[in-house]
């Protein structure tokens, strides 16, 4: 029976999807596009926090990637220093490059690589952490929030922009699977058989990711997994844990302000309605944006 419910799910999400399936923008479909549009987003979500924060501090821009967000704030030149860290070789390379051809600015700025086991940096010696777009992909978030508070000097904040896992859009498959909450109607098996079938549909448009060097697409990498645990990509973090997690951490939230799916008119309204429900609301919480303290010392 439960084979035969999964089976239902899978058919009912595939085929929503194909109905729901668009081409990509331009900025999925090519990789310079989407280079430009991520470093857009991600310096746009600076406007979420002030220039203070920054100055005269010891700035960590944590899964930093290719650089983008760590140039954008060294440029501003009122840090004293920018480091950004990640596990992801090929982004460091692209950033040491960009580094290299562009040359130190106005404040000093170095990309070094980060490791699973813990940052590669010193005890109490950051004041700042930047961590965007990354915390829902941290697999052992707690071991995180601790390493966090271990480098941060006391007084130090840690400014975040987290999409919660339990939001429309927590899986990130929306690529291939265009409907909100599908994790929740349909839950993680179907999702992933789901999106197999989507990538071997020829109406299908791969995006840049999913290409070869030569333009062909890769391999159906989607039949290798049944669950977010097994494909680490997504952690499942929800708020409730989040603030356990980081209490844990020896760590104080100073700010956690959640947004909706809508960013105007009647969708807003109705987002904003449902994120103040209890239970339901951190289904309506599309992201968060948040500011973590570490306490000053006695």
């Amino acid at each position: 029976m439960a084979s035969q419910t999964f089976d239902l799910r899978t058919r009912i999400c595939t085929a929503l999807s194909k109905r729901l399936m668009s081409p990509p923008e331009a900025k999925m479909a090519d990789v310079e596009e989407y280079g430009e549009w991520r470093d857009a987003s991600l310096t746009r979500s600076w406007r979420h926090f002030s220039d203070d924060e920054l100055v005269g501090r010891d700035v960590l821009d944590f899964g930093c990637g290719a650089g983008q967000l760590s140039f954008f704030l060294a440029d501003k030149g009122i840090a004293k220093s920018i480091t950004g860290v990640d596990i992801d070789l090929a982004a460091l390379e692209c950033a040491k490059a960009r580094l290299e051809q562009e040359g130190q600015g106005p404040t000093p700025l170095r990309f070094i690589e980060g490791d699973v086991q813990g940052l590669p940096l010193e005890a109490e010696s950051v004041d700042l952490i930047a961590a965007f777009d990354c915390l829902e992909h941290v697999m052992d978030p707690q071991s995180i929030l601790c390493d966090w508070s271990r480098v941060l000097r006391p007084g130090g904040r840690v400014l975040i922009e987290w999409f919660p896992f339990k939001g429309p859009w927590g899986p990130h498959m929306e690529a291939l699977i265009p409907l909100p909450w599908a994790h929740v109607l349909f839950g993680e098996k179907a999702m992933f058989r789901t999106a197999a079938a989507i990538y071997d549909n020829p109406d299908f448009v791969p995006r840049h990711w999913d290409l070869n060097p030569d333009g062909t697409k890769k391999p159906n990498k989607w039949t290798q997994w049944e669950s977010f645990a097994e494909q680490a990509y997504v952690n499942g973090l929800d708020i409730a844990d989040f603030r356990k997690m980081v209490a844990y951490a020896g760590l104080e939230i100073a700010r956690l302000e959640r947004s909706g799916f809508g960013y105007s008119g009647v969708k807003k309204a109705i987002g904003d309605a449902l994120m103040a429900l209890p239970v339901l609301g951190e289904y309506a919480t599309s992201f968060t944006v948040i500011a973590l303290e570490k306490p000053r010392k006695p």
